[in-house]
């Protein structure tokens, strides 16, 4: 069954006065950042966006969220029009977005605070999905007291305390070391195939973006369509040493053919760009 239908989404964004880019060739002070997204997205389902920078992949996770309107175009949710942030939608950006004068038990605890749960219960959710991911025992310690691995790992309990059912990931593990990205990876997809809730994923890495989902979907470059979408048939639960197979590698390959040229066109288009404003 569906969750969560896209419909012709387009976003253009207006430049402050005096600013313009390139745009096929031509200056403009108008940005298509979207240019009519089409895409449906399961109940339960894990899908990965991939795209070159600028391809409007965490605009359309935005859209989604009910955190900035398409220009023109719908998104539904469960069949409900999308016009603005929704309870039933959990969102973890890139930065970890923890308050520094709360600590780690706290800051999952606002989530539940400002939906009305009262305080016992959304202490014990809170400690529930601390464990969850590994944080029993740091619960009284304060951002500047955990790595940044650790940081993300109370943002996303955070989310998922809520009982989302549509989580929106913008390059959550964009930030971390590459051990730590792949251990908080197989987290991740441990906790998601118990809670089985819908996940939208932004990622600029290949692996990450195969790793995770049940479908691939690579973007074009600015302004943003939907180019292809690749169907990750491998077996759950899955486990790192995957990335090492054939069948992985096929997958890699199938999805870098469908984005080098979009990278490619993409770099251009900076470049034409910075030349004109130079």
């Amino acid at each position: 069954m569906d969750r969560i239908t896209i419909s012709d989404v387009r976003k253009t964004f207006q430049l402050h006065s005096g600013q313009s880019i390139v745009v096929e060739g031509k200056p403009t002070d108008r940005v298509p950042v979207l240019a009519g997204v089409d895409l449906t997205i399961r109940r339960g389902e894990f899908v990965t966006l991939v795209g070159p920078s600028g391809s409007g992949k965490s605009v359309l996770l935005d859209i989604i969220g009910g955190l900035t309107q398409a220009t023109s175009g719908r998104t539904w949710i469960d069949r409900t029009l999308v016009t603005q942030p929704d309870a039933k939608v959990g969102y973890v950006f890139q930065q970890y977005a923890l308050f520094p004068w709360r600590n780690a038990l706290e800051n999952v605890e606002y989530a539940l605070e400002v939906r009305g749960v009262p305080r016992l219960e959304r202490r014990e959710r809170a400690r529930h999905f601390l464990t969850l991911f590994g944080l029993k025992g740091f619960e009284d310690r304060y951002p500047s007291q955990l790595s940044g691995g650790m940081q993300q790992r109370v943002a996303i309990a955070r989310a998922l305390s809520t009982d989302p059912e549509v989580l929106l990931m913008d390059e959550p593990f964009a930030a971390l070391d590459a051990q730590t990205r792949d251990l908080l990876q197989s987290e991740l997809l441990r906790i998601w195939e118990q809670i089985n809730t819908t996940v939208v994923f932004v990622t600029h890495a290949i692996d990450e973006a195969i790793y995770l989902a049940d479908r691939v979907v690579v973007m074009t470059a600015r302004p943003g369509l939907v180019k292809e979408i690749v169907e990750i048939d491998l077996p759950r639960p899955r486990d790192l040493d995957l990335r090492n197979s054939p069948e992985f590698n096929h997958y890699r390959q199938q999805v870098w053919e469908a984005l080098r040229d979009e990278v490619t066109r993409a770099q251009q288009d900076w470049a034409l760009s910075a030349s004109y404003a130079n």
